[in-house]
């Protein structure tokens, strides 16, 4: 067999394949011997059909099978030989050769990983926040849980910051209307710029219910949606209600209704803060491992095959439109996450490499502790850790989420860290942001 490769760009390349003719017609000849025993054809008796009436009849298809089988055996050999990891599907081109000694010849084309030659895994640098819970972080969280029970009373009297108005608007640029430009009965809370549109909330302090107001705003540059990006947008604000807060006491009936059975506060407190622990163990771990693998990354650039990035931000678009709101979808597409899946193919690349390199393995027991710490928030655990187990593709998940955390743990070993003191809200920071359109 002879390999001929060519590098056409990054990661694509071309690959051609000889294959003698030995090792196909010696095949072909005996299918054909075989298929003369059993097929059935007019005039001859079952076994006594003549070759070359079989060949006549059935040649070209078994041709076809044999170079359809000598094809993909070839080239999964071309790719051995040429120690080559796909990352698309090939295109083949097959043609007759013209060399006698050749029994046919093709051409793949393909994207491959990329090559990493040194990858750089020492002394990537971590900074690893310290904190505590303090008493003081657990009467913010407290004061965070009346705001979340809040009973809101509307009123007649202007809307000042805190209050919560519902509007509807119109938004025109130029006088011309755009996607997205009506909204109808948007909830706002005055103060929490939610939307991080500048000005809006300013402008609607003093509003009454059923005033119309027009006001005009500029988009920030960076905003998300390119339409809107740095435009000065005219707005017919319509103000259905205004509502003021009313905070609950922190009482036995406050402590009763976030699940404290005997409604004492001392034990409101105390499981407050046995959960922000957890809380906060959970995000110093998630910062660590964000920063290692983002060392990871930036100690190693490669390049991204765009047929994966493309694949990837299709997944991200497809799980985003599961979750965001209706008013949203309009203004998302698979472009609005390319940085980030370009960001996580790479890291695929990378991490994928490293575990070939250093033979990292995945132990069946922490797979196991990672199904049975996610199926302890279910009522019934034991069905959801048998409906893992009855899947291997459900259980490939888990599988490689505890991959990563190896992987991880790894780096870490071999990572520069140092400690930075901080404080819970530090770290729990910074918050989800809006998935709203307005939302920059």
């Amino acid at each position: 067999m002879q390999v001929s490769l060519e590098t056409t760009g990054p990661v694509d390349r071309r690959l051609t394949v000889g294959v003698p003719k030995e090792r196909i017609e010696p095949e072909i000849q005996k299918r054909l011997q075989k298929l003369s025993r059993t097929a059935k054809v007019n005039g001859f008796r079952p076994g006594k059909i003549p070759l070359r009436v079989v060949e006549q009849k059935f040649g070209e298809q078994l041709r076809y099978e044999v170079l359809t089988e000598v094809l993909q055996t070839s080239f999964q050999e071309a790719l051995q030989t040429e120690n080559l990891r796909l990352a698309s599907d090939p295109t083949f081109d097959v043609s007759d050769t013209e060399h006698p000694e050749l029994g046919f010849s093709y051409t793949a084309v393909f994207k491959v990983h990329p090559e990493i030659k040194n990858l750089i895994v020492e002394g990537i640098p971590v900074e690893k926040p310290v904190a505590s819970v303090c008493d003081a972080d657990i009467d913010t969280m407290v004061e965070k849980l009346r705001q979340q029970r809040v009973n809101w009373q509307e009123v007649n009297t202007p809307a000042t910051m805190g209050d919560r108005v519902f509007i509807s608007f119109d938004g025109t640029i130029d006088g011309q209307s755009f996607e997205g430009n009506q909204v109808k009965k948007l909830p706002l809370i005055l103060g929490k710029n939610e939307y991080q549109l500048p000005g809006l909330e300013e402008e609607l302090v003093g509003v009454v219910a059923g005033e119309h107001r027009e006001i005009d705003l500029t988009f920030p540059v960076a905003h998300k949606n390119p339409q809107l990006a740095g435009q000065s947008v005219h707005f017919k604000i319509q103000i259905h209600s205004v509502a003021n807060p009313q905070l609950p006491e922190v009482n036995v009936e406050f402590a009763k209704s976030l699940g404290v059975e005997d409604g004492s506060l001392e034990t409101l407190r105390r499981d407050a803060r046995d959960n922000m622990a957890r809380e906060l163990e959970y995000a110093i771990k998630t910062k660590v491992k964000q920063q290692i693998l983002d060392g990871l990354l930036a100690a190693n650039p490669i390049y991204a095959p765009e047929n994966l990035v493309a694949q990837e931000a299709e997944r991200l678009l497809k799980n985003a439109l599961s979750n965001l709101p209706k008013p949203a979808l309009k203004f998302v597409t698979a472009d609005t996450f390319k940085p980030e899946a370009e960001k996580r193919v790479k890291l695929g690349i990378l991490v994928s490499e490293l575990v070939k390199r250093n033979q990292i393995q995945v132990p069946p027991e922490q797979v196991r502790r990672m199904v049975e710490r996610i199926a302890s928030t279910y009522e019934d655990p034991d069905t959801l850790i048998n409906w893992y187990y009855a899947d291997q593709q459900r259980l490939s998940e888990i599988q490689s989420m505890v991959l990563e955390d190896q992987v991880v743990v790894w780096l870490l070993e071999r990572a520069q860290i140092s400690e930075q003191p901080s404080d819970f809200y530090t770290v729990m920071s910074p918050l989800s942001p809006s998935s709203h359109p307005l939302h920059g």
